[in-house]
């Protein structure tokens, strides 16, 4: 025979090359497929199925005026060398029958296409990619050569025959399928080179989303890449930083497993182990992978990511459980699987046996389908004998599998082995034992989809009048247009299909998505089986229980992805915990330590602590805080330490009350002192020890003790200007004023003529102390003219910011040099006094006050500078100083005097007129002269208080001639 003009105008728009390899592939397939059911015009009749061999059809075909192809896996891929291995129920003959049931809905509508049906060619992929590519040609045949016995001539002259095979076949105006992504990525580049449309109710292969390859794909299920999006958003909410990827050697496998890489990156989660097996190296890889996710810590890539196909998560779960012993409920499971939506959870394989503990508490993503009720109990009506049954030859063979039975037996069949064999017209379906396919939805919306977009090509292209006619009386059946039977794939996809909107069967508003994806929205499911779980929970009749939802809302005007996720946490297997399991490489580091990262990886790390002025750059880098400031708690940033911790001497502390106290009992004392001298001011010692020069020594020694007040005072500009002149004032009066004693006793005992010394009176030397006073008073006021008062911050350590005044300690101590030089004038003359006469031993007194005042102030120089990390005790320090210095003065010089004033009364008295009384000591002063000791007059009684009583009597017997001037007790000084 030969084609007709009808076929040489097709195929003059296809390239002859394109022609050939398909025109030798089906040849190829015609040879080694097996032959379908003969269908008629009404009716589809399938074969008797030989006893004890079910046949496994390849194919079946539903007759209609438009037909409508579908690829469903209807059997798992063989694993012996056939074709196809055992038939699959839900992923199936499910999808198979709910493709039927869409076009039953559709057909039933008279108004929609106008009377026209939809027909269908289904085919059986085998979840094979090449098996189903051969049968795929099935949709090109008519396009290849035509079936039709009018397109055909015989040489004879003859009407030629078309075999039953070939009867009433039409071109498919589009296909629902496939299933699996590596079946629809082999489908499409078929189906695009004769330009018919696909939508597939399953495949999620990201690739399938470009349209330079696949510009007539499109699909009622999101891409790959909005279920890595979600996948990542799970971790993310968890905080699942470290995971594993185990990945299936196929397009699905390794393009989703892409998606969630690239996905990850972008949120920092690591990828601790990636395993892509196969069937043939699964036990190996599988080894591996459960010894690197068993570590003896707690924490490590304890989260596996599962992007692999259907058939290779029964074997992962058998292998795992074997491998970790995971044979009773005790059994610890330290994995979490994270599961693409290939985990079905129909499969009763996935948890039979010890896989139940393998697969419990995974994590699994499922496309956001809903129960179709109408599907369900029209699935649940098919049993045998009913006309929907017959038609679906697959439905037989199910049958005979599932229940283990034969059909077209006699009523009573009898079987030689003595077994009666079992009839399948015997079983019906039970209902509380169906579970559903959960893509059926997705079918649905596929058929439905096609539908409405050939209803609205047909609307727009065909003209009313021509399908009118079909509604008047005697009229033929309706007829389709030019434009319908020779559908143009690509204005369909365009045009049509990829913009239609309608509700769907569970009453969603359903539209394609950019790319002709569908929309991107999942339950988030976990496994527990229902014993484990409370009872009275509402989730009881199911071992999978929803734990959440994921949907994306589109894409931000930055170019990032928004989509939301909840998650219910009363329902986590972890509910009882406050914390979810761990999936990390390394553990957060605690305050004040750095990140160091191991081998560049983000997400594993050791901690390495800070110094203690330091904070932290981010999570890897430390930096030190400017002086006076401070790390936060969180070491986030610096803070002010003055503003929070800003110290100065406490009067509430213990280096504060002792100096104190010191101070106080100095002032009572001194003042006591004071009291005395002024009740008995009149009396021979008091006027003896120099009233006026004893005034000013106590009242040097009472600024001395009120200076421990002024240094423990919080620093101002006005404490500062009163200490640092205070204190070199207070102590300048006082050794000025013992500098000028000692020096008039000096000069009076070493005075070589007769000639009294010059300027010995009270008023000489108050007016000498004075200008010795003076000038460390006029040095302190051009210092403080040179550098005005006022407080500073000192840094005695890094964590402290003192208040101090603003100048220095060395500078202080400058202060105080020229009171050194009292002090060492002091102590020289007390070493030149110390022979002197016992009578005048007052200077020994002062020699013991010096050189206790010189040893306790080389002590405190050294213990200032060896205590400049501490101001408080050194302040301490310098208090106890000055006080220590006032008392040593108070007890050395007026305690003798004290004691003959209150105890000694009779000493403290004046003798009475004419008596003689001469010292033995004044004979032995060869350098007094007569002369000097009469003109000792002017200050009558000073000294002979302090003579002790044997020696008045002992120089009142020697004395010779008393002048006619004097008393006796006037002859001494």
């Amino acid at each position: 025979m030969r084609k007709n003009n009808q076929v040489n105008k097709y195929c003059q728009r296809h390239m002859f090359s394109v022609l050939a390899i398909a025109t030798q592939i089906l040849a190829n397939v015609n040879a080694a497929t097996t032959p379908a059911p003969d269908f008629s015009n009404d009716t589809l009749t399938t074969p008797v199925t030989p006893i004890n061999a079910p046949q496994k059809l390849t194919y079946i075909r539903i007759p209609g005026d438009i037909i409508i192809g579908g690829v469903f896996p209807v059997h798992s891929k063989s694993s012996n060398g056939d074709d196809c291995g055992e038939i699959a129920e839900t992923r199936g003959v499910h999808r198979v029958e709910a493709m039927l049931y869409a076009l039953d809905m559709i057909n039933a509508q008279k108004d929609f296409l106008r009377g026209l049906k939809l027909g269908a060619l289904i085919l059986d992929s085998c979840s094979n990619p090449a098996f189903a590519l051969n049968q795929s040609l099935e949709f090109v045949r008519d396009m290849i050569g035509s079936s039709d016995a009018k397109d055909y001539t015989c040489s004879d002259g003859k009407t030629p025959q078309i075999s039953a095979k070939h009867r009433d076949k039409k071109s498919v105006a589009a296909v629902v399928g496939g299933s699996y992504s590596s079946v629809s990525v082999q489908l499409a580049n078929l189906l695009r080179l004769f330009r018919i449309a696909q939508v597939s109710p399953a495949s999620t292969n990201a690739d399938l989303s470009d349209k330079s390859r696949f510009e007539y794909f499109a699909r009622t299920v999101p891409s790959d890449n909005y279920q890595a999006m979600a996948m990542v958003s799970i971790a993310k909410k968890f905080n699942w930083t470290y995971v594993s990827l185990v990945f299936s050697a196929d397009e699905y496998g390794e393009l989703g497993a892409d998606a969630f890489k690239q996905e990850a990156r972008k949120h920092e989660i690591c990828i601790a182990i990636e395993a892509r097996i196969t069937l043939k190296d699964f036990g190996d890889k599988i080894d591996a992978v459960v010894d690197k996710l068993q570590p003896d810590k707690e924490y490590g890539a304890r989260v596996v990511v599962l992007f692999v196909g259907t058939e290779y998560i029964p074997i992962i779960l058998s292998q795992t459980a074997t491998r970790m012993k995971l044979s009773n409920v005790q059994s610890k499971k330290k994995i979490i699987w994270l599961a693409s939506e290939s985990w079905d959870r129909n499969n009763e394989k996935y948890t039979a046996g010890d896989n139940r503990w393998a697969a419990e508490n995974a994590i699994v993503l499922m496309l956001a389908s809903q129960k179709v009720p109408p599907f369900e109990e029209y699935f649940k009506s098919l049993n045998p004998g009913t006309p929907k049954f017959k038609r679906n030859g697959w439905l037989r063979e199910l049958w005979q599998v599932k229940h283990g039975c034969q059909f077209d037996l006699p009523e009573k069949p009898f079987a030689s082995d003595g077994e009666t064999p079992k009839r399948c017209e015997e079983f019906v379906q039970i209902p509380e034992e169906f579970k559903a396919d959960d893509k059926v939805q997705f079918v649905i919306d596929a058929v439905y989809a096609i539908a409405h977009g050939l209803e609205k090509m047909r609307s727009e292209l065909c003209p009313p009048d021509e399908m009118d006619k079909w509604f008047s009386r005697n009229s033929a059946p309706p007829t389709q247009c030019q434009a319908m039977q020779t559908i143009d794939g690509r204005v369909f996809y365009r045009d049509y299909l990829t913009k239609v909107k309608f509700k769907n069967i569970v009453g969603r508003d359903f539209e394609f998505k950019k790319n002709g994806d569908g929309p991107g929205s999942y339950t988030i499911l976990t496994y527990r089986p229902r014993d484990k779980r409370k009872r009275g929970s509402a989730d009881n009749n199911s071992d999978y229980v929803e734990i959440g939802n994921w949907t994306y809302k589109g894409e931000n005007p930055d170019g990032t992805h928004n989509y939301e996720i909840k998650i219910y946490d009363d329902k986590l297997f972890w509910n009882n915990s406050s914390k979810p399991p761990l999936s990390v490489c390394s553990l957060p580091c605690e305050r004040g330590y750095k990140k160091q990262l191991i081998k560049d990886e983000q997400c594993c790390w050791a901690c390495s602590k800070c110094d203690d002025n330091e904070f932290l750059v981010g999570e890897t880098h430390c930096e030190k805080c400017a002086l006076g400031w401070w790390p936060n708690k969180t070491r986030t940033g610096c803070y002010d330490i003055a503003k929070k911790d800003l110290q100065h001497m406490e009067w509430s502390s213990w280096n504060s009350i002792i100096p104190t106290i010191l101070a106080v009992i100095g002032i009572c004392a001194t003042l006591f002192v004071i009291v005395v001298y002024v009740m008995y001011n009149e009396t021979p010692v008091v006027k003896a020890s120099g009233r006026e020069l004893s005034y000013v020594l106590l009242i040097a020694m009472v600024m001395c003790y009120t200076m421990t007040f002024i240094l423990l005072s919080k620093p101002t500009a006005t404490i500062c200007a009163i200490k640092r002149t205070g204190i070199g004032f207070a102590f300048s009066c006082l050794y000025s004023a013992m500098f000028v004693k000692t020096n008039r006793i000096y000069r009076i005992f070493n005075n070589k003529t007769a000639q009294r010394p010059r300027y010995i009176s009270p008023i000489s030397q108050v007016v000498m102390t004075s200008m010795l006073a003076g000038l460390q008073l006029f040095g302190s006021f051009v210092w403080l003219i040179i550098v005005p008062p006022a407080t500073r911050h000192s840094y005695p350590t890094i964590r402290q910011v003192v208040l101090t005044c603003n100048v220095p300690d060395h500078h202080f101590l400058y202060s105080l040099a020229y009171d050194g030089v009292l002090i060492v004038l002091c102590t020289v003359y007390a070493v030149k006094t110390r022979k002197v006469p016992e009578n005048f031993n007052e200077t020994k007194f002062i020699g013991f006050s010096m050189y206790t005042t010189c040893v306790v102030w080389l002590s405190w120089i050294f213990f200032f500078f060896g205590t400049t990390s501490n101001f408080q005790i050194q302040t301490a320090s310098l208090c106890v100083s000055i006080s220590m210095s006032a008392n040593v003065a108070l007890v050395c010089i007026f305690s003798p005097k004290l004691w003959i004033i209150l105890f000694e009364k009779h000493k403290n008295v004046r003798k009475q007129e004419g008596e003689s009384m001469l010292n033995k000591s004044s004979r032995s002063l060869g350098n007094c002269s007569t002369r000097l000791c009469a003109n000792s007059i002017d200050e009558p009684n000073q000294y002979t208080a302090l003579l002790s009583d044997s020696t008045r009597r002992r120089a009142s017997r020697k004395t010779s001639q008393p002048t006619s001037t004097s008393s006796a007790q006037d002859t001494f000084l």
